[in-house]
C-alpha cells in the first residue's frame, strides 16, 4: 500500500464534512481558520486552527483523535497548543497553570458529533463555542494471505554418459 494510500483499509475518520463552528466567545486578537478536512499524509485530520493577529501569542489546532490503525476508537476533538514551550504545551494538554482546552466535551448524544470547546490561558480566554461535523470513515479492507509452493525434480547425467544416475 503507498504511503498516500495508507489510511484506506484502516477504518479510521478519513473525511470530514459540515464543519460548523458557532463562537460564543473569540479573542479579537484571534482569527479561525478552517482546514482541509481530509486525513494528510502526516496522518493528521485537522479541522480548525486559531491563528493570532499579533505573533507573540500561541496557536491552537483542532484535530480529530480516533485512535491508532490497532486500537480505533469514536472521533474525539483535541486541540494543540504550538509556539510555546514544552512545558507550556504539556500545561496545556494536562490543563494546568491557567491553560485549558486540549480535550472536549461531546455531546451525550451518540447521532451527534457536537463538542462543547473552551481554550484559555493564563492571560484569558482565547475561544469558547461548539464545533460540530460528520465524519466519513475508511472502510476497513479484509487481510489476504497468499503463499505458494513449488516442486523441483533433479537428475543427473555424467559428462559423457548417456545415463541418468
Amino acid at each position: 500500500m503507498a504511503i498516500k494510500d495508507w489510511f484506506r483499509g484502516r477504518g479510521e475518520a478519513a473525511h470530514l464534512s459540515n464543519l460548523k463552528i458557532s463562537a460564543e466567545f473569540l479573542d479579537a486578537e484571534y482569527e479561525i481558520h478552517s482546514e482541509d478536512l481530509v486525513r494528510g499524509d502526516t496522518r493528521l485530520l485537522k479541522v480548525f486552527s486559531l491563528i493570532p493577529k499579533v505573533p507573540a501569542k500561541p496557536s491552537f489546532h483542532a484535530r480529530v483523535d480516533d485512535g491508532s490503525s490497532a486500537k480505533r476508537k469514536d472521533p474525539e476533538l483535541d486541540i494543540d497548543i504550538t509556539g510555546v514551550t514544552r512545558a507550556t504545551a504539556r500545561d496545556f494538554k494536562a490543563c494546568r497553570n491557567g491553560y485549558c482546552g486540549h480535550h472536549n466535551d461531546r455531546s451525550p448524544t451518540p447521532d451527534e458529533r457536537i463538542f462543547d470547546v473552551t481554550i484559555s490561558t493564563p492571560t484569558g480566554k482565547v475561544f469558547e463555542g461548539q464545533v460540530s461535523f460528520n465524519v466519513t470513515f475508511s472502510q476497513a479492507l479484509p487481510t489476504i494471505s497468499v503463499s505458494s509452493t513449488a516442486c523441483v525434480e533433479t537428475k543427473v547425467i555424467r559428462a559423457g554418459s548417456n545415463k541418468e544416475t
